[in-house]
């Protein structure tokens, strides 16, 4: 990797502390004129924001993840586009992770040696646009749009090949952008800003926003949403394979984040949640300890990790949450998707399956599972 200029290193460092203060003096015109609502490790590797680990990034657009509300859209032709500070430099990738679109369609039978960049075997540098829920691109990316990188502006550019719009809740169109930069080794410690610019506005007009991508000195704790094993669990799959060993990858059509059903019925998929603790290590058999109908502890051995709440209509009963209904294993040799990539994965993570069932009330039953010293992730029911 290149190294890094005192004056780069200032030049990034005022444009930091410039955004930190522009968001504290001016909140809403902040929020308002960026695109992007938040930067952050993406939910397939333990390490994806941790210096001297390869750069794993989800970014997400100022849209709800909410299915029914359509995301942006981009015409073929028009860019959206990734501008990195000059720490992380698309111009000097590992050459055993070159930059590439995954492919489509895979073979019957996998080659041998394997495909380099296909979800499972990610050996490249690549990104891909999602909907709104985890493993859900539009697909195959290769056909949808091509990657490229702008030296000039340090820039990773996602052209469309054919228009990328809403076309309702199974593709409402442009909600996150996942970069998996397996080419790129995360900088020391610190905030970083990162720019997007895109032709997704009206006519192609080009709009954009700025977050702060922020690299730690360690491993945190986290919890994260997977939809590879929603088909399978829910009998969808024909795989032959066990529902508990029946993952889908990409792409994934059925949405465990947002989820209908009906006034005291089970929702329709089973959310599955991948948990990694502060050393890397995969948190297995994890239990729930319930406090009251809307409070459990996540509690693994004897020691609490975290908790889940849920959020339910006025006046509903006979809500709750069941713990893996399948019987599955509750730790993964590799995480989903990376597991196979040389030099990266796998990366053994901890499984907890969790089923909800909605009370009484027709309405959004909102939970939250936040893991202690880590981050948190919501998950919606809607009874109807």
């Amino acid at each position: 990797m290149k190294r890094l200029t005192f004056q780069n290193a200032l030049f990034n460092q005022f444009h930091s502390t410039l955004l930190l203060a522009l968001c504290l003096i001016f909140p809403s015109a902040a929020i308002a004129s960026s695109i992007v609502k938040s930067i952050e490790k993406s939910s397939i590797t333990a390490d994806g924001n941790v210096s001297g680990e390869p750069t794993d990034i989800l970014i997400t657009f100022d849209r709800s993840l909410d299915p029914f509300v359509d995301g942006r859209s981009l015409a073929a032709g028009d860019q959206i586009r990734v501008i990195f500070p000059p720490e992380f430099d698309l111009t000097d990738l590992d050459p055993g992770y070159p930059l590439r679109d995954v492919p489509w369609p895979l073979p019957p039978v996998p080659p041998l040696p394997p495909m380099p960049c296909v979800p499972g075997n990610l050996q490249c540098t690549t990104a891909v646009i999602l909907h709104g829920w985890p493993q859900q691109p539009f697909f195959p990316p290769a056909l949808y749009h091509a990657l490229s990188v702008d030296p000039a502006d340090n820039a990773l550019v996602f052209t469309a090949l054919q228009d990328l719009v809403p076309a309702g809740p199974t593709n409402p169109g442009i909600k996150q952008l996942l970069l998996i930069l397996n080419g790129l080794t995360n900088p020391q410690p610190g905030e970083y800003v990162l720019r997007v610019e895109a032709q997704t506005g009206p006519g192609g007009a080009w709009e954009s926003g700025s977050g702060l991508y922020q690299v730690l000195p360690q491993t945190r704790p986290s919890v994260n949403v997977t939809s590879v094993f929603v088909a399978g669990l829910a009998g969808l799959e024909d795989s032959g394979d066990p529902p508990c060993l029946s993952p889908t990858l990409p792409p994934n059509p059925y949405n465990p984040v947002y989820q209908h059903t009906l006034v005291g019925d089970n929702a329709p998929f089973v959310w599955t949640l991948l948990l990694w603790g502060k050393n890397n290590e995969p948190l297995d058999d994890v239990s729930l300890a319930w406090s009251s109908d809307s409070h459990a502890r996540l509690v693994r051995g004897n020691k609490a990790i975290g908790h889940l709440f849920i959020d339910a209509p006025a006046g509903a009963g006979g809500y709750g949450v069941e713990i893996n209904p399948e019987g599955c294993t509750t730790l993964l040799p590799g995480a989903p998707v990376i597991a196979g990539t040389p030099g990266i994965g796998p990366q053994p993570v901890g499984r907890l399956d969790l089923l909800f069932h909605a009370g009484d009330v027709a309405g959004d039953y909102t939970t939250t599972l936040s893991i202690n010293n880590g981050n948190s992730v919501e998950l919606v029911v809607t009874a109807e």
